[in-house]
This record gives structure tokens, C-alpha cells and sequence, in this order.
């Protein structure tokens, strides 16, 4: 009679009652499903509209008489406006935005550092003891058919403050804020919304006095 060992035979024991939860543990991840891959929209930006390149046009006409800064140079088929040298100062405590030179004496009391703060990286203490006394100030504005449904606003805005040394001192970055709030109200006209001024921060209202 053959010898069978009996430690073999435990293993060969425990080996089969493990199969069927093994079988099971395989069906198991069979059955499961890889999770699912969520394609990722891009947001789009919020200087593209969902508009006509005119209703677009007739939009940004609307926002910049909202900022009352008026075009010196349009080009509809280019898609070019460029705005009127703006030169922003305080007079009598108020900001002023006008197209000519403050006088002297209107220079010599005015002062834009919170104004500078406000719309560019500004700091003062670069440009100290010179005090930004105005700023001058250009934009153009391109205006791009993505399609017929779908146009893009590029704004480009410079601002160069003059200093109490008698000297334009370097040009500062625009923070975004006046483009901002001009794209805003450009969207508010093509959803149909009033353009109104009453909803503007306090310090941007303070230059249409």
C-alpha cells in the first residue's frame, strides 16, 4: 500500500476550501467597474462673449459712454478702437478723467496715489519723494470674431503716472480693475440689462463727478 504523507494531504485540504473564495474575490474585481473619466470643460474666459461681433461693437460703444471715456479712433473692420489720451487728477477732492493737461496749480494739489493703488501696481515709495501728482492714461480695445456667435474683447491699458519732480515716471501694470469693470457692463448690455452706474465701487465713481 502507497504512503501517503498527511502533512500533503492538510495542505492539499486548505488549498481547496481557499479556491472558492478566490473564485469569488476574481468575480468580483471582474465585475467591478473602472471609475469613470470626467472630461474637464475649460472655463472660457471671461473676455469672450456669447454674442455677434455687432452686438459686441454696439456693446463696448455702450460701456465706454457708461466709463465716459470717448473713442479718438474707430475701425469696425479692423476691430480697432482706440480711446482719447485721458488724463486723470483730483481737483477740489474729486477725481477728474479729462483730455487735456490739469493747469499747474490743479497739478500742484492734486494727488492719485490711492487712484494708482487702486487700478495698477503702484507703489509709491518707489517713486518717493516724488508724489504721483495725475496719470496718463491710453487704451485700445480689438474686438475678434471667434464666430457668429461667439466674439473676443482685448483690451490693452496703459498708465503713466507724472510725478511731482516735473517727470513722467515708468509706465505701471494694470491691474485689471477699469477692464474689468468695462467688460462688465459690455456683458449687462448684451443680456439686456440697464447700464447704470449706481452699482460701481465708490472709487471708480469718483472720477465722473
Amino acid at each position: 500500500m502507497k504512503h501517503v504523507d498527511s502533512d500533503w494531504i492538510i495542505i492539499e485540504v486548505k488549498c481547496m476550501k481557499r479556491i472558492p473564495y478566490l473564485l469569488i474575490l476574481i468575480f468580483i474585481l471582474s465585475c467591478a467597474k473602472a471609475p469613470k473619466k470626467f472630461t474637464q470643460i475649460p472655463l472660457k474666459p471671461n473676455n469672450v462673449f456669447n454674442a455677434s461681433f455687432s452686438q459686441t461693437w454696439s456693446a463696448i460703444l455702450a460701456g465706454l459712454e457708461w466709463i465716459k471715456w470717448s473713442p479718438a479712433f474707430m475701425d469696425k473692420g479692423e476691430g480697432t478702437i482706440r480711446l482719447k489720451e485721458a488724463y486723470v487728477y483730483r481737483r477740489s477732492g474729486n477725481l477728474i478723467r479729462a483730455y487735456h493737461w490739469p493747469s499747474i496749480e490743479e497739478a500742484k494739489k492734486s494727488g492719485i496715489d490711492d487712484y494708482l493703488e487702486k487700478v495698477a501696481y503702484y507703489d509709491n515709495n518707489i517713486f518717493d519723494p516724488n508724489k504721483a501728482l495725475f496719470s496718463q492714461e491710453n487704451m485700445e480695445i480689438k474686438v475678434v470674431s471667434l464666430s457668429k456667435l461667439e466674439t473676443k474683447v482685448e483690451i490693452n491699458y496703459k498708465i503713466k503716472p507724472y510725478l511731482s519732480s516735473g517727470k513722467f515716471g515708468n509706465q505701471v501694470r494694470s491691474k485689471g480693475y477699469i477692464e474689468s469693470l468695462l467688460l462688465q457692463k459690455i456683458r449687462e448690455k448684451l443680456k439686456g440689462q440697464p447700464v447704470s452706474l449706481g452699482d460701481s465701487p465708490q472709487v471708480y465713481r469718483e472720477i465722473f463727478n
